[in-house]
């Protein structure tokens, strides 16, 4: 009877001995931080904040002056965005990877390029207008009808997505009126110079992309690295300096050509650049897709590293691509290695920084909005990131002149805004 006795009581043994180390038990479970409803509104709101700022650096005076290439720009992103991710690990995150990062990387570095010559060919404002409402399309889509999330009614739902796109366009269209001043039938803002062609060791030869069209090569320049180039690898004409601009030089608003030349097509600069943000929208909009595939505890936090490792491979790849394009083209590494475009580190780094460290955290935040709000509501929410790129282009860059045009831009807002109230009310 003794021996009975002990043995029924044995098992409580066990649950006392697992209460006696609560901390072990605890420990496991913070490791894995998830992100509830009222965290991902939170997120969703700091994620809007960064996003809407991470493209002030990329048109500013900086990246005017040496007009900074694409790919070096989205280089200085996602080498930040490496560096910063670790900082998960400082939360208490255990580091967890799987190969789904890849994929996302290869939905947001080519997609991130492509926003960053939007930017500085059609404007800040009509291009994170347009990319914002193309991506409220495309994630919703996934959330909603591919991934099934919940809401309350699919109708209610569309119909506060309507209403999100509708107000983001008209933002963008309202807050960027400068940009749409046409010359011959092109646009051209003088802080909206081409992009880099410089090349890294300073000689300063066109530079030859898959993009590049020989008949359009103008001119071979010399100079150092910092030297300012116009990018020829779109058919673009050279400019020499001898040196970098100081700060307090006057930067040369010059016109560039206007018409590039891009797949056998000649375009205009602006609807090239729109072309771009149209991509960023429809490629990037599933940025976030991956992550509901990957199993275990990579999701939310958990997948902040995943994402920075896959972006860091993606990325190399590319500059691997554009160094054997250029190996072929002319079948000496050196020249192929001196066609490749100048990362001006000296002034650059700065400005590259904010924008990574700012999209970084944009991105982390927007991992623990769709983690508490699913993809079709809070990857949505974020592209309000429109309403804080408007203020900087009202309150900063002074691109909306007139009450009757801020009011019009005030009335597109509300529509924004009233889009997430009703997406909050849904879900």
């Amino acid at each position: 009877a003794d021996l009975l006795s002990r043995l029924s009581t044995r098992p409580r043994g066990k649950v006392s001995n697992n209460a006696a180390r609560p901390f072990e038990i605890r420990r496991k479970s913070t490791m894995n931080f998830t992100c509830g409803e009222s965290c991902g509104w939170i997120a969703a709101l700091v994620a809007c904040v960064c996003f809407g700022s991470f493209g002030v650096p990329i048109k500013g005076a900086a990246a005017t002056r040496v007009d900074i290439d694409p790919l070096v720009m989205q280089s200085y992103k996602t080498i930040m965005c490496f560096l910063t991710s670790w900082t998960v690990l400082l939360l208490g995150e255990e580091f967890t990877y799987t190969p789904w990062g890849i994929v996302s990387g290869i939905a947001w570095v080519p997609s991130g390029t492509a926003a960053i010559y939007a930017i500085r060919n059609a404007g800040l404002a009509v291009s994170q207008g347009t990319w914002s409402a193309l991506i409220v399309l495309v994630s919703f889509t996934w959330g909603i009808f591919i991934f099934d999330e919940h809401v309350k009614s699919k109708v209610g739902a569309i119909g506060g997505i309507g209403l999100m796109v509708a107000g983001l366009w008209g933002m963008s269209y309202f807050s960027s009126p400068e940009e749409r001043m046409h010359t011959n039938g092109s646009t051209y803002d003088g802080l909206e110079q081409v992009v880099a062609g410089t090349d890294r060791d300073g000689v300063g030869s066109v530079s030859e992309s898959p993009f590049h069209d020989e008949d359009m090569d103008t001119s071979v320049s010399s100079g150092s690295c910092g030297s300012i180039e116009m990018e020829t690898d779109l058919g673009m004409a050279a400019v020499d300096s001898p040196r970098i601009p100081l700060a307090n030089d006057r930067i040369a608003a010059e016109p560039p050509s206007e018409y590039v030349n891009f797949l056998g097509f000649a375009w205009s600069r602006r609807h090239l650049g729109l072309a771009c943000a149209v991509f960023n929208g429809l490629w990037g909009g599933s940025i976030m897709v991956p992550m509901h595939y990957s199993s275990g505890n990579t999701s939310g936090l958990g997948y902040v590293i995943s994402f920075a490792i896959g972006a860091m491979i993606v990325l190399i790849f590319m500059w691997a691509c554009r160094l054997l394009y250029h190996l072929v083209r002319t079948a000496s590494i050196i020249k192929a290695y001196a066609s490749l475009p100048c990362f001006h580190f000296q002034i650059m780094w700065i400005p590259g920084g904010i924008a990574g460290t700012l999209w970084s955290v944009g991105n982390i935040c927007s991992m623990l909005s769709v983690q508490g709000l699913g993809e079709g509501v809070g990857y949505s929410v974020i592209q309000a990131a429109m309403l804080v790129s408007g203020l900087w282009g009202i309150l900063f860059y002074k691109e909306v002149t007139g009450t009757r045009t801020r009011l019009k831009w005030l009335v597109a807002a509300v529509l924004t805004v009233s889009g997430i109230l009703i997406l909050s009310y849904e879900h």
